[in-house]
């Protein structure tokens, strides 16, 4: 057995004013244990404000409550996307649900296509994703 990793530098340290996240199906995890960590932080968690964007295949109602209460708890704005349901997750659903997408870092993690076209589309829209646009580096070796 080899173990690897972490790869992605997932900190979520930065100065923007707003983060984006999107956790693309098992990409959650780590959005999970930071909301876990901003909720015992209280009132020292950073100023930031948080939109979070699951996107999944599957339906799991116990999931989805628990991660609606995570997001609760730590002051975050919860998107949940079915694909069946709602389509696919892009671009442009996510600059329309966050008007104040300039001035944020988007942080990714899901499959990899998903987050190279993200990447792209909103480096075409003008952000700067050298220093805005984090991807967890999301693949089975």
């Amino acid at each position: 057995m080899k173990v690897e990793g972490p790869y992605g530098c997932f900190t979520f340290d930065d100065t923007c004013p707003r983060q984006i996240w999107v956790g693309g199906g098992i990409g959650i995890t780590p959005f999970i244990a930071r909301m876990k960590h901003l909720a015992a932080m209280g009132e020292e968690r950073p100023p930031q404000a948080v939109d979070l964007f699951h996107t999944t295949a599957d339906v799991d109602d116990d999931a989805l409550a628990r991660l609606t209460a995570d997001a609760e708890a730590a002051g975050i704005r919860l998107h949940i996307l079915v694909d069946s349901r709602d389509g696919r997750l892009n671009g442009d659903r996510i600059r329309a649900e966050v008007p104040q997408w300039r001035d944020a870092s988007i942080w990714f993690c899901g499959p990899a296509g998903f987050g190279q076209a993200l990447r792209r589309d909103f480096a075409a829209h003008g952000l700067v994703v050298a220093r805005r646009f984090h991807q967890e580096l999301f693949a089975m070796r």
